[in-house]
């Protein structure tokens, strides 16, 4: 029976999408990373839970959780055994229980609502921490955009023109850039990673997927980079992004998600063509 491993993004935890595709075998499992599951962690009320667990906690044993982006980013996915050590273990005996709980005379019980709010920061903790740096780099992208890309080049981008070569070459030096700082923020041995193993690290498909950010930011006009709230939802939905580029895709309701997933996918295609040559 052929397996079918799709990652989740949040707005479709709910989805009669999620539904069908779990039903329609038992080999499709779904695939949530770390703030997907988050969450279900961050409800207050007990309602707010159980709808977030309406779908997955129907199917438990066909649900995958990853471990935290910090853990994943010093793997080495360039073995596909290390694709396995992305996932945490046991998670259907949890999810049942969640929801045995949610659904019983426990529900109520202000230490059960407590406890998912402690989860929630701890959570959220983390979560900052591990996009810092990237923000910094974010917030930088109108000097990026001056740097890498012409006046010309910014309207062929603005008007989904034919990208020149020099703009894919200015696009994967710059994500390499971005990729040697983000794994020295990790202490990764960048330099002698094999030219295949970096196009399967976790860091440099980020990389990567910020200058396709980039590019969506100059394709919406450039607007002003302000709210670093927004920016950090963009870098988790960036996150989700890449993690769906080592299962066989990504359910998302966020079209900016779909067209940077895509995207995505068709550079690291790329890229792993001119490897092959």
């Amino acid at each position: 029976m052929t397996s079918t491993r799709l990652v989740i993004d949040s707005s479709r935890l709910q989805s009669a999408e999620l539904r069908e595709f779990l039903s329609a075998s038992t080999a499709n499992l779904a695939v949530l990373p770390d703030f997907a599951w988050f969450e279900v962690y961050k409800q207050e009320t007990v309602d707010a839970v159980l709808a977030l667990l309406s779908v997955i906690g129907d199917f438990p044993e066909q649900i995958i959780v990853l471990k935290s982006g910090g853990e994943i980013a010093r793997l080495n996915l360039g073995l596909p055994s290390e694709i396995a050590a992305m996932e945490q273990q046991d998670v259907a005996p949890l999810i049942r229980e969640m929801a045995d709980i949610m659904n019983g005379p426990r529900r109520g019980d202000p230490i059960v609502l407590q406890q998912l709010r402690n989860l929630w920061s701890a959570a959220a903790v983390n979560l900052v921490g591990m996009h810092e740096g990237a923000i910094d780099i974010v917030t930088s992208l109108p000097e990026m955009s001056e740097q890498m890309f012409s006046q010309h080049e910014v309207r062929i981008i603005r008007t989904n023109g034919r990208y020149t070569e020099e703009m894919f070459s200015s696009i994967f030096g710059a994500a390499e850039q971005i990729w040697e700082t983000l794994a020295e923020g990790y202490n990764l041995q960048w330099r002698s990673m094999p030219r295949d193993h970096t196009a399967s690290a976790y860091l440099f498909r980020y990389a990567l997927s910020i200058v396709i950010y980039l590019i969506w930011w100059i394709r919406t006009g450039s607007p002003k980079l302000e709210r670093v709230d927004r920016i950090r939802n963009d870098l988790i939905d960036l996150s989700f992004v890449v993690y769906g580029t080592y299962y066989d895709g990504f359910l998302t309701a966020d079209r900016k998600a779909e067209w940077m997933f895509l995207n995505l996918s068709r550079a690291l295609e790329a890229t792993k063509e001119s490897a092959g040559h």
